[in-house]
Formats: C-alpha cells, sequence, structure tokens
C-alpha cells in the first residue's frame, strides 16, 4: 500500500472546512440572546407605553400593539439552528401576533362602545398572554442550563 500524501491534504482540508463553518454557527448562547433581547425589549416597551397595562388610552394600547407586532417580525428574522430554541421562538411570534390582533380587537370594540365585543377581546388578550410565563421560564432555564427545557413551550 502506498502512501499518499495528497490524500491526507484534502483530510486536513476537510477538517478545516468543517471546523470553520461550525466556528461559523451561532452559538446557543448567540442565538438565546438574540430572542432574550427582542423578548425584553418588546415587555419594556409595551409596559412603557401602557404604563403596565394600566391605562386607557387607547392610542398607547395601540402602539403597544404595533410594537408587539413589531417584536413577532424581528424574531420571525432570527435564524436558529437550536430546534429547541426554535420552539420558544415559534410560541413567543405566536403569543406576540394574538396579543396585539387582541388588543386592536379590543381598541376597535370599546371604540364602537360594543360592551360584548369588548369583553370576548379580553378574553382572548387573557388566553393569548397566558403562555408568556412559561415561555419566559422555560427559554431562561433552557439558556442558562439550569435544567431539562419542557418538550415544548405551550402554545
Amino acid at each position: 500500500m502506498r502512501y499518499s500524501p495528497r490524500g491526507k491534504n484534502w483530510l486536513g482540508w476537510g477538517l478545516m472546512v468543517v471546523v470553520s463553518l461550525s466556528a461559523c454557527a451561532p452559538s446557543k448562547v448567540s442565538q438565546c440572546n438574540s430572542l432574550i433581547e427582542i423578548a425584553n425589549g418588546a415587555a419594556l416597551e409595551a409596559n412603557e407605553l401602557t404604563d403596565d397595562g394600566q391605562t386607557d388610552d387607547q392610542q398607547a394600547m395601540l402602539q403597544a400593539a404595533d410594537a408587539i407586532e413589531q417584536a413577532a417580525q424581528e424574531m420571525e428574522a432570527v435564524e436558529l439552528s437550536d430546534s429547541q430554541l426554535q420552539d420558544y421562538q415559534t410560541g413567543f411570534i405566536e403569543m406576540y401576533r394574538a396579543t396585539a390582533g387582541a388588543t386592536r380587537d379590543y381598541i376597535e370594540a370599546t371604540g364602537n362602545q360594543d360592551r360584548s365585543a369588548a369583553d370576548v377581546a379580553v378574553a382572548h388578550l387573557q388566553q393569548a398572554t397566558q403562555p408568556e410565563e412559561e415561555l419566559v421560564q422555560g427559554i431562561n432555564t433552557y439558556c442558562t442550563g439550569n435544567a431539562a427545557p419542557p418538550a415544548s413551550p405551550a402554545q
């Protein structure tokens, strides 16, 4: 059997390419940080606009709905390779879109002085935000590595 230095070089180059490509992939930490930064920004902006949910100002509520929808778009644009983080991403996006929609429905109902539709919108808003605590705790636990993550976030 002949020794071929050429074959060995190809193996070396192949390993370098794999190592180089894996170095280019975002780490779990950076992927976590991307999602958490968007989630924190959305929560902060919505709370500031609505005085922690205490405002009756429809314009402020509409701005909060717009901010939440923007956060959904930003989160959707984040490319993730980690399947668990993809599940959290989907959960946040669905929650943000449902929350923004229910908020807009509430604003419309109150503007039309339609008490029944406003009550339905409030129920939808409560339902839309229900997964928030589990999503936040789940992603924080997963990203800090403190415990095994749930199979997928509640939706």
